[in-house]
C-alpha cells in the first residue's frame, strides 16, 4: 500500500446499483483511492452522479474475459470489493484471481449457496496470499448478524430469530438485484423452524407484518445465506427465518402467483424476465412512499420467562439501497486506517458490530429503535 496514494480499493460493478454508492462513499474517504471498475467506464458520468471524477480512477474489467486477472493486477488495487451480482450460481474465480494478484477481496453477496460455501472454497487461496477474503458484506448477514449480537445478552435462552426487511416501493433496482429475488420465486429451500429442516417455497404464502413506523406489509419467504449461517452462529435457536415485504400488497400476491405458478412446474424464463419486472415495478410507484424498513425479532426467555425484542430499522427519503453497502465500506476504511481484516476466508458474520454500523445510520437520517 503507497503512503502516498493510500489504500487503492477497486469496486468491481463499479457503475452498478450498490457499486456506484460505495464508489461514492469511498470517494470522499481520506486515504483511499477509488478505483470504479466495470464493463462500461464510459458511463461513468451518469452512473456516478455527485462523484468527482478527477478524485477517482475509471478502469474497464470484465470477469468474463480472457484477460480479467492479467487486467485486475495491472490496477495495482489493494482491496477489491465486487458488486456484480446476481451471485446465485457464480463460482469463486473472481475471489481466487484477486488473491492470486496479492489483493484483499469482499463481496456484497446474497447468494446462500454462494455465501455458505465460501469459506471452504477460498480459504485455502486467502491463507497463502495471507489476505483476507469476505463474502455477505452487506444487509445479510453482515447487518443481520450485528443485530442478533448486540440484542443476544438480554437472552438467557435464544428461542427464534425472525428478520423481515420491508424496501420502499420507488426503491431504484438494479437488474442483478431483480435477477436474484427472481431466482428462487417459486422455489423450494430449506429452512430451520421448530428445530427441524423444514421446506418452504419462495415468495409464496405472503403474511402480514407490521412495522413500528412503516405500517403493515405482507410478507413473504426468501432464501438468503442467514437460514445456514445464523443457525450455526446461534446453537440452540429453534426458529431462524427471512421473509421480505413489498410495500404493495398488489404486487407481493404477483409475485406470490408466480411462486404458485413455477412451484407447479410452469417454464417461466424468470431471468431473461428481470428486466421487464424492474420496469414494471416502476408503474406504480405513486401509489407507494419513500419509506423503507427492517425488522429483527428475537424471542425467547430471559429471568425463566418468556421474553420478545424487536430491533426496528426505518429508512426515510429512498435511503434504504444505502443499507447494503454499509458493511463493504465500513471494512474498507478499517483496512485504509492501517487496521488488519483477517487472515483468511470468511463470511461477514461476527466481524462489525451494530455500534459501527449506527455511524453510518445517523449518516444517512436513517433511525433505528428496540422495544
Amino acid at each position: 500500500m503507497s503512503q502516498q496514494e493510500g489504500c487503492r480499493v477497486l469496486v468491481l460493478g463499479g457503475y452498478g446499483h450498490f457499486g456506484a454508492r460505495i464508489v461514492r462513499a469511498l470517494s470522499i474517504t481520506p486515504g483511499i483511492r477509488v478505483i470504479a471498475a466495470g464493463r462500461h467506464p464510459e458511463q461513468a458520468a451518469e452512473r456516478l452522479p455527485g462523484v468527482d471524477l478527477s478524485m477517482i480512477e475509471l478502469c474497464r474489467l470484465d470477469t468474463a474475459a480472457a484477460d480479467f486477472a492479467t487486467a485486475l493486477a495491472a490496477t495495482r488495487a489493494d482491496l477489491v470489493i465486487h458488486t456484480a451480482g446476481p451471485f446465485q450460481g457464480q463460482g469463486f474465480d473472481v475471489a481466487r484471481a484477486c488473491l492470486q494478484a496479492g489483493m484483499h477481496y469482499i463481496d456484497l453477496a446474497d447468494g446462500r449457496a454462494f455465501v455458505r460455501e465460501f469459506p471452504a472454497q477460498v480459504d485455502a487461496a486467502a491463507r497463502l496470499a495471507q489476505r483476507s477474503a469476505i463474502s455477505g458484506a452487506s444487509t445479510l448477514p453482515a447487518l443481520s448478524c450485528a443485530v442478533v449480537d448486540a440484542l443476544l445478552p438480554q437472552f438467557e435462552q435464544l428461542h427464534s430469530i425472525d428478520m423481515v426487511i420491508a424496501p420502499a416501493q420507488a426503491t431504484p433496482l438494479g437488474v442483478a438485484t431483480v435477477r436474484a429475488v427472481l431466482s428462487y420465486c417459486g422455489k423450494p429451500f430449506e429452512c430451520w423452524i421448530d428445530g427441524r429442516w423444514q421446506r418452504v417455497i419462495g415468495w409464496a404464502d405472503p403474511q402480514p407484518v407490521t412495522f413500528a413506523a412503516i405500517g403493515p406489509r405482507l410478507a413473504s419467504p426468501c432464501d438468503v445465506p442467514d437460514h445456514d449461517l445464523l443457525v450455526q452462529r446461534y446453537p440452540g435457536v429453534a426458529t431462524v427465518r427471512f421473509r421480505a415485504a413489498l410495500e404493495l400488497p398488489l404486487l407481493s400476491r404477483c409475485l406470490a402467483g408466480l411462486a404458485w405458478l413455477r412451484a407447479r412446474g410452469l417454464p417461466l424464463p424468470m431471468a431473461a424476465l428481470a428486466g421487464v419486472f424492474a420496469r414494471a415495478g416502476r408503474w406504480f410507484d405513486r401509489f407507494g412512499t419513500d419509506l423503507g424498513g427492517m425488522r429483527v425479532t428475537l424471542r425467547g426467555q430471559r429471568g425463566g420467562l418468556e421474553h420478545t425484542v424487536h430491533w426496528d430499522l426505518t429508512a426515510p427519503m429512498l435511503h434504504g439501497p444505502e443499507i447494503p453497502t454499509f458493511a463493504a465500506v465500513l471494512l474498507a476504511r478499517r483496512l485504509a486506517r492501517g487496521e488488519a481484516l483477517p487472515v483468511g476466508a470468511h463470511a461477514c458474520v461476527g466481524l462489525l458490530t451494530l455500534a459501527d454500523f449506527e455511524s453510518e445510520f445517523a449518516r444517512w437520517q436513517i433511525d433505528s429503535t428496540v422495544c
